[in-house]
C-alpha cells in the first residue's frame, strides 16, 4: 500500500499577528504581534523546566524535540504557511511590542539564530 504524504511547508521563522486564540488560558489576546521560536516544547516536564525545550519529550511522541519546517519534528510542518497554531502557546509565544515599528524586521532574529 503506498502511502502519500501531504507536502511539507517549510521554515522556522514564525512571526505574525494573533488571528484566534483557543481555550487555553495565556496572556496573549487577538491582535498582539507575536514571535515563535523554531522549536516546540511543552513547559511542562524535565527537559523544558530545565530550558532544554529543543529535547521536549512530549510534544512529539517517540522521539526527543518537536519544530517547525523540519522533517522526523512531529507534526508541525507549516513555519511559512500564511496561518500557524502554535501548540502550548503560553510557553511557545513570546509577545512583542505593538509599539515598536521602527525595528519589527529585526524580530525574525528572536525566533531561530538568537536561540541558536
Amino acid at each position: 500500500m503506498k502511502v502519500e504524504q501531504q507536502p511539507i511547508i517549510f521554515g522556522h521563522e514564525n512571526l505574525g499577528t494573533v488571528e484566534k486564540i483557543g481555550s487555553g488560558g495565556i496572556d496573549i489576546k487577538v491582535g498582539d504581534r507575536v514571535a515563535k521560536l523554531f522549536n516546540i516544547g511543552c513547559g511542562h516536564y524535565r527537559n523544558c523546566k530545565e530550558q532544554y525545550t529543543g529535547f521536549c519529550t512530549n510534544v512529539n511522541p517517540g522521539f526527543a524535540g518537536g519544530a517547525y519546517g523540519y522533517a522526523g519534528m512531529g507534526p508541525y510542518m507549516e513555519g511559512k504557511a500564511e496561518y500557524l497554531r502554535v501548540p502550548y502557546a503560553d510557553f511557545n509565544v513570546l509577545k512583542l511590542s505593538n509599539t515598536d515599528n521602527l525595528h519589527e524586521k529585526d524580530f525574525v532574529l528572536l525566533t531561530d539564530i538568537f536561540p541558536t
